[in-house]
């Protein structure tokens, strides 16, 4: 049935009844996709004893059942209905009608997440800038160097020069035997932890970082990590069963020793609304900024520890119990959530061979979550900030530089992780090869990368976390969380006006966005030539709302409503 070419005052049968409460309602809960999936099937789907009883069937969901009660026999009085009467009731019980739905997607939300991993295309990964440098710093062994304090240590800089805190390995022995006595057989000593520190290790910061999201914890917190859960999504293909996949020892010990390695890595992010940006400064002093505790990354609970038959020594840990620490947790619990979706397959490329693949997935996974929200998912990508992201190795000259970059993002686009890669211009051959043509002309190009359909459309949804409570309350302040975030990602409100011996800062504060009035959202969506539907489709209300809102029709404001007006008015 084409329900957009349905009359709004058409007396509606019960087969239309079903598809008009799905249609008025689905505004309200677009940010849950499977949910609407679920009751799209039961609004279109009427079975025989359906049509002849004229009232829903035993295989209606639960949810819907619940929704179309409460629409059509509690919330209204009308013994008719029509298209217009439906979206009325939508309209001004929206609150009533979530708050009824509610108890119900925690249960959906469970089934919904019990899918395996090693059968998705996506998970959840954090985009936001101190997540992403705390990612970054456990792949690159180099940064690390010996500080007064007697650790080796290496400062949380983004490509801004801004400054977001300080690493430090701190290696701690895991376990000790009675047979070793003091000798420890760990596998996070110094040299084995600065070994570690490479792309898998980033590979499995992102997978436990994941499974705590969305995984079954204990009473204090911790998940059941072992070292099959990583090298599945290295080896296992879909379709394929995964009890026949043998895994090594070694490959089984080459995983827990980078999870151990993890542990080892403290954190001092910095704490305060401004941020620093370093200019002309060949050291950093700790004093001059205002710096959290060092704390660790990840905290470790119980270890299980794997014994040679023979002589009874342990050689490894086989799997252990883990969780991030209260300086991760912020990021991944949803109080400071920036959540965006990252490919599978950045696991199946090598992070010995294939380093790259995996540094420009999880590069461009981050940038696509932040240009969704800002709406610049066009926008070119600058060749000399993407050569910087790869970090090729510095033996390749221009000619091997240039081919294998693009190298990669062929294998990206034929691995669809990437829709379609260009150049936005074509490329002057007699200027390669010549003298610093690197530096002053290619890297100074533009690329358009373009993200698969199915990540556009993970972008958009909100993201509930299976361990977050669901309430509306919290569904904003999320939202609210991943703007303000996203926007500090991309726009610097701090500015350095000039270089002296000494570093000093100069910040200049965001101006408050004006009081919101009918006014002020007509003049917006007018000067961004938008319609009604599609303004009322990026605030994250239905049209019909947001039309009675600039009509100055609604009586009683709810807040929710006025806190996403004032959201997407700051972001455009």
């Amino acid at each position: 049935m084409d329900y957009q070419a349905l009359s709004d005052t058409k007396i509606l049968n019960y087969e239309q009844r079903k598809i008009a409460v799905y249609e008025e309602v689905k505004g309200l809960f677009t940010e849950l996709p499977f949910l609407l999936e679920l009751w799209y099937q039961d609004a279109y789907h009427t079975v025989p004893d359906e049509k002849t009883q004229q009232t829903l069937g035993e295989h209606i969901s639960e949810s819907f059942r619940t929704l179309y009660h409460l629409i059509i026999e509690e919330l209204s009085d009308y013994k008719r209905f029509t298209k217009r009467i439906i979206r009325n009731t939508v309209t001004n019980f929206e609150d009533t009608i979530k708050e009824h739905v509610n108890p119900y997607l925690v249960e959906l939300m469970q089934q919904h997440e019990d899918i395996p991993v090693t059968e998705r295309d996506y998970i959840y990964a954090n985009t936001s800038t101190p997540f992403h440098l705390m990612r970054n710093i456990v792949t690159n062994k180099t940064n690390f160097s010996e500080k007064e304090t007697g650790f080796l240590g290496s400062e949380l800089v983004d490509n801004q020069g801004t400054l977001h805190g300080f690493a430090e390995l701190r290696p701690a022995p895991l376990f000790q035997t009675e047979a070793s006595l003091d000798e420890s057989y760990g596998l996070d000593l110094l040299e084995t932890t600065l070994s570690s520190l490479d792309e898998l290790t980033a590979d499995i910061f992102d997978l436990v970082s994941y499974q705590w999201m969305t995984g079954k914890r204990d009473q204090e917190g911790f998940i059941e990590f072992h070292s099959d859960d990583a090298l599945l999504l290295r080896h296992y293909e879909k379709g394929e069963t995964p009890e026949k996949l043998k895994f090594k020892e070694r490959d089984r010990f080459n995983i827990m020793r980078r999870v151990a390695a993890l542990s080892s890595v403290w954190i001092a992010l910095h704490d305060g609304p401004e941020r620093v940006k370093i200019v002309n400064a060949s050291e950093i002093d700790s004093k001059l900024y205002n710096f959290q505790d060092f704390k660790r990354m990840f905290d470790v609970g119980s270890v299980r520890i794997a014994f040679d038959k023979k002589t009874n020594k342990p050689k490894g840990i086989y799997a252990l119990q883990i969780k991030p620490s209260t300086l991760l947790q912020p990021y991944l619990d949803g109080t400071k959530s920036s959540l965006g979706v990252l490919d599978l397959k950045v696991f199946k490329y090598s992070y010995v061979s294939q380093r790259e693949h995996k540094r420009m997935t999880r590069y461009l996974s981050r940038q696509w979550k932040i240009r969704s929200l800002k709406g610049s998912i066009d926008q070119p990508f600058k060749i000399g900030t993407l050569l910087k992201e790869m970090n090729f190795p510095v033996r390749l000259n221009g000619v091997q530089l240039r081919d294998r970059f693009e190298e990669v993002l062929d294998d990206l686009q034929h691995d669809e992780v990437i829709a379609s890669w260009s150049y936005t211009e074509e490329i002057d051959e007699a200027r390669v090869g010549k003298r610093g043509w690197i530096q002053s002309y290619w890297s100074r190009l533009n690329v358009v990368i373009t993200p698969p359909a199915a990540v556009l459309l993970e972008n958009k949804k909100k993201i509930v976390l299976p361990n977050s409570p669901i309430t509306e309350e919290n569904a904003v302040v999320e939202t609210r969380a991943s703007i303000k975030h996203h926007i500090e990602d991309v726009e610097y409100i701090e500015v350095l006006v000039e270089k002296t011996e000494q570093t000093e800062f100069v910040f200049e504060v965001p101006q408050k966005i004006q009081e919101l009035t009918p006014e002020v959202m007509r003049e917006k969506i007018d000067e961004l030539g938008y319609s009604i539907r599609k303004a009322a489709e990026e605030i994250g209300i239905s049209h019909t709302t947001l039309s009675r809102y600039m009509a100055r029709k609604i009586k009683r404001h709810n807040k929710d409503n006025d806190q996403k007006m004032m959201l997407w008015l700051e972001m455009k």
